[in-house]
């Protein structure tokens, strides 16, 4: 009974005495391993002047010591800058902190002075910082009507793709009439009612009526209920009508 009680209590002491060496030799190299984080780096495709701003934000603060920084405050505070979808924030012993951005990803201009991140989200930023921006699609509507006209988009696109074409600008009036600018510079007119079907119709036309005529459209009225008018470039005359 005795040796069994003996070799608990040597149990306990090493128990303790190993306890004792962690918690002194933590005390003795916490400073040297918990290093307060001195140096942010950031990788990312967003604008330079972004990236510094950003670096700047963040090593402005008391970002805390290695171990203690919150790395959900630090990405949430990335996230925030408007040219950020997404953010990953690691350590990088012993004193740095490494944050992946993920860019926003441009689809659209909207309006005059906003565009449309691929989550159609509208946004406010320089556009004079956003690549190929002339490039872009154009959308341009009342603005309670944003998400309303991205559906819309997206719906016409697949549509037009059929014949090899592309939206460059697609305009809302405040009483809901569309009307598109094509890639290859045709202008469609939709009108308020039945927007897809039209268009659906418009393209048929075209791909099976004007696709191959030797003068270049310029415009196509698909407002008609079984048809659509057609404007000719380079014609004196109004132009002609197509039905089917």
């Amino acid at each position: 009974m005795a040796s069994w009680l003996q070799a608990i209590l040597w149990r306990l002491l090493l128990l303790v005495m190993l306890a004792s060496a962690i918690y002194w030799g933590w005390i003795y190299v916490s400073p040297w391993a918990n290093q307060p984080i001195r140096q942010v780096v950031l990788q990312g495709d967003i604008p330079r002047g972004e990236q510094q701003l950003l670096i700047a934000q963040l090593q402005g603060r008391d970002l805390g010591r290695f171990f203690s920084v919150n790395l959900n405050q630090v990405k949430d505070q990335v996230e925030d800058n408007v040219w950020v979808d997404g953010a990953v924030v690691s350590r990088v012993w012993p004193d740095r902190l490494m944050v992946e951005v993920s860019p926003q990803i441009i689809v659209a201009r909207w309006g005059d002075n906003q565009v449309l991140s691929h989550q159609w989200q509208v946004l406010d930023l320089d556009l004079g910082l956003v690549p190929n921006l002339a490039a872009l699609p154009h959308l341009q509507g009342p603005s309670e009507q944003t998400q309303s006209m991205a559906n819309k988009f997206r719906a016409m696109s697949a549509i037009l793709a059929r014949e090899e074409l592309a939206i460059s600008k697609l305009r809302m009036a405040k009483r809901g009439a569309l009307d598109l600018s094509l890639n290859n510079q045709i202008e469609v007119l939709l009108g308020r009612d039945e927007g897809m079907q039209r268009l659906q119709r418009v393209v048929r036309i075209y791909g099976t009526d004007l696709k191959a005529l030797n003068q270049p459209v310029a415009r196509i009225d698909g407002r008609y209920p079984h048809g659509v008018a057609v404007a000719m470039k380079a014609l004196k005359a109004t132009g002609t009508s197509v039905t089917n």
